[in-house]
């Protein structure tokens, strides 16, 4: 099973949908036990969409990809909570 650092540098790809089976399934497990990442991932699935959905800016492709791939080092970078899933 994957742990919180892991689940946090699989989080776009998890949202994205673009991992192995494998991986979603190790995920799917993580999200279910963990409080924690299962937070995480539901306030980042829901900023997505209000984002998405409001279509109130429009941002270019390679604009947004930097801000994405920022906010991704970020999270990426915070050590996670110590947990009984970390």
């Amino acid at each position: 099973m994957l742990n919180c650092k892991e689940v946090m540098a699989e989080l776009a790809n998890y949202l994205d949908e673009q991992i192995s089976a494998e991986t979603y399934q190790e995920l799917q497990v993580h999200l279910s036990q963990c409080q924690t990442c299962r937070v995480l991932y539901d306030s980042t699935r829901k900023t997505l969409r209000i984002v998405t959905d409001s279509r109130s800016f429009e941002l270019s492709e390679d604009v947004s990809g930097r801000m994405i791939a920022k906010i991704m080092d970020r999270i990426r970078s915070k050590q996670p909570p110590k947990g009984p899933h970390s």
